[in-house]
């Protein structure tokens, strides 16, 4: 074979590689979308940065009034998670003035490429209290024990 058709052999895997390689650093680096936080999907995203952030009180800010007499902010403190996460929003499902979010949680993420595991928390389901979207039922881990949400 000659010295030719040997670097032409090597040129779509290295192509490939390079593609692939782009790919996941993009992912890996690239800062999460914004939703509207009048929206309900962006409710949860601003819920579940706050669990994040450990800004608890903010967290408390997105729950339905109902259950925020229920559950208090340390409850939200004491009952978060215990390792880092990520949360990918899914299908959103719209019934008038109800809304259920689905999301899909990764817990340990901080280890690196494969670490942590996923899991689906249950859903979230919110309603309109006027022109808000307030939490009212919230997935684990967040309020298994803590709180009745």
């Amino acid at each position: 074979m000659s010295e030719e058709k040997a670097s032409k052999k090597w040129l779509v895997p290295a192509i490939a590689g390079v593609v692939l390689l782009t790919l996941t650093l993009i992912a890996l680096f690239r800062e999460p979308v914004e939703l509207d936080p009048n929206t309900p999907e962006g409710t949860v995203q601003t819920f579940l940065q706050a669990i994040a952030d450990e800004d608890y009180e903010l967290a408390h800010d997105q729950l339905a009034a109902e259950q925020q007499e229920d559950c208090e902010v340390a409850d939200i403190a004491r009952a978060g998670p215990y390792e880092s996460f990520s949360a990918t929003l899914g299908d959103v499902e719209q019934f008038g003035d109800e809304t259920i979010v689905h999301v899909t949680m990764r817990m340990g993420t901080d280890g690196g490429l494969g670490s942590g595991y996923s899991f689906d928390p249950g859903p979230y389901r919110l309603e309109a209290e006027g022109t808000d979207w307030k939490i009212t039922e919230v997935g684990w881990p967040y309020f298994l024990f803590e709180c009745s949400l």
